[in-house]
Order: C-alpha cells, then sequence, then structure tokens
C-alpha cells in the first residue's frame, strides 16, 4: 500500500506539470481539475442517408443508422422501446467504434461517453449522480481498465485516485483534506474492505464489434441486449464502490 500511495503522489505532481485534453488549471492551484461539463455530438452526416429498422414490428424504429454512401457514420439505438434513444454510437471511418454515448438509466439524460481508438475502448466519462456533470473518468490500456480518477464532492477537483493493481479489485487512495493530493493513511483496499472477489472473465480487451454485418437477425438481438440487466450475476465494482 505504502508503494501504491507513493505512486499516486508521484503521478500527482507529474500531472501537475502538463496539459492533458479535457483538463483546466490555473498557475497558482495545483489540484487537478477536469471538464464536468456533458458534450454530444450530433448523429448527423454530410450528405448522409438513413436507414431506420424496427425490431420488434410496433411501427416505431428503434435503430436508425446515418450512411454516407454505404459507409455508416453514427447510428442511434432505442434499447428498451420507450420511443427515446438509450445509445449513440459513432464511427471512424473504418467503421469501427470511435464514441458510444448511453443513457444507462434511461432518464433521458446521457450518463456515460465512451472513446474508442481503432475499435479498442481507451475512456470512459461517466455521470455517476444526477447532478448533470461528470464525475468519473476511467482509463484505459489496450482495453483493459487501467486507473480511474473521481470528483466525488462535485467540485470539478479531482478527489479520489483508483488503481487496479489486481482486475476488478481497485485501492482507492483519497484526498479528504483538499490539498489535491492522497492523502497518507486515507487509502482503500476495497476487496480487501468488502470480500468482494472479481468473477472470472474470458475475455479481457473491450473492442467494438464492426457493423459490417449489421441487419442479420443475431445482430439485432445482440445489439438491443448489449446492456445487461437483472442478469444475477456478480457486478465488478463501478467508481461508487458498488456493484452497479
Amino acid at each position: 500500500m505504502k508503494s501504491s500511495l507513493t505512486f499516486f503522489l508521484l503521478a500527482t505532481l507529474t500531472l501537475g506539470c502538463g496539459k492533458k485534453a479535457g483538463e483546466t488549471k490555473s498557475a497558482a492551484d495545483t489540484r487537478q481539475r477536469r471538464e464536468t461539463k456533458i458534450e454530444l455530438e450530433a448523429c448527423v452526416g454530410s450528405g448522409s442517408s438513413s436507414e431506420s429498422i424496427d425490431a420488434n414490428g410496433d411501427g416505431k424504429p428503434e435503430i436508425v443508422r446515418a450512411l454516407k454512401g454505404k459507409v455508416e457514420v453514427c447510428r442511434t439505438v432505442d434499447l428498451n422501446f420507450d420511443g427515446r434513444v438509450d445509445r449513440t454510437v459513432f464511427y471512424d471511418e473504418k467503421g469501427k467504434e470511435r464514441r458510444v454515448e448511453s443513457d444507462f438509466d434511461r432518464d433521458g439524460l446521457v450518463d456515460e461517453i465512451a472513446t474508442y481508438e481503432a475499435g479498442v475502448i481507451a475512456l470512459k466519462s461517466r455521470m455517476t449522480t444526477l447532478d448533470g456533470k461528470l464525475d468519473t473518468w476511467e482509463f484505459f490500456e489496450k482495453g483493459i481498465l487501467a486507473r480511474t480518477e473521481r470528483d466525488e464532492n462535485g467540485d470539478g477537483i479531482i478527489d479520489q485516485w483508483w488503481e487496479y493493481p489486481t482486475r476488478g479489485c481497485p485501492l482507492i487512495h483519497v484526498d479528504e483534506n483538499g490539498d489535491g493530493r492522497p492523502d497518507p493513511g486515507a487509502s482503500i483496499d476495497y476487496c480487501k474492505e468488502t470480500g468482494y472477489t472479481p468473477p472470472p472473465v474470458p475475455g479481457e480487451v473491450e473492442t467494438a464489434p464492426s457493423p459490417a454485418d449489421f441487419g442479420k437477425e443475431g445482430d439485432r438481438v445482440e445489439e438491443l441486449s448489449n446492456v445487461k440487466e437483472g442478469t444475477g450475476t456478480t457486478a465488478a465494482p463501478n467508481a461508487e464502490g458498488s456493484a452497479p
């Protein structure tokens, strides 16, 4: 734990010397800040056409694909058939996912923006509360969750740093005094404290499926059911320290 805390203290100081995308600082304030506003993209394409799919035959399209020629630019998906978009997916020029905006709690507001690089997840920016602002940033390396930054109190300043020496078992380092650094003695070993044991995962890397064969019956089922709800399986801890 001591070595982990030392690592994060050094990492925090290093981040203060550089400028990262989505991060703002003032010269007098070395605390780590991130942009909390949820910025969305519109699913449109210059000169594009659209293709609609009514998956359940109720006369309302659950999936709308925006095409530029034969290339899919983006699509909107209504996963629970309530007439509202729950997910918007954007594709790069090679047909791989580059960005996914998701409304997981079905309240009409996007609460997660996932960014992909060559179809592999790189970053998830999340809103875990109901205040309409981003508060959690999950960073991936080669598709595997590597670290998390969190703004616990909603002031736009990072006050939690999560690291994952073991998959699914984060070490959570906390800044309780507001100086922008993890406080000695304020770290939590999530799995040790809760007794949680991560389930085995066949594939570690989260990759984005290619849309090339989309439209087949099996693909429709996969697309409309890719948000697992009520499966009864043990879930990994989320950024709030509990199973989603």
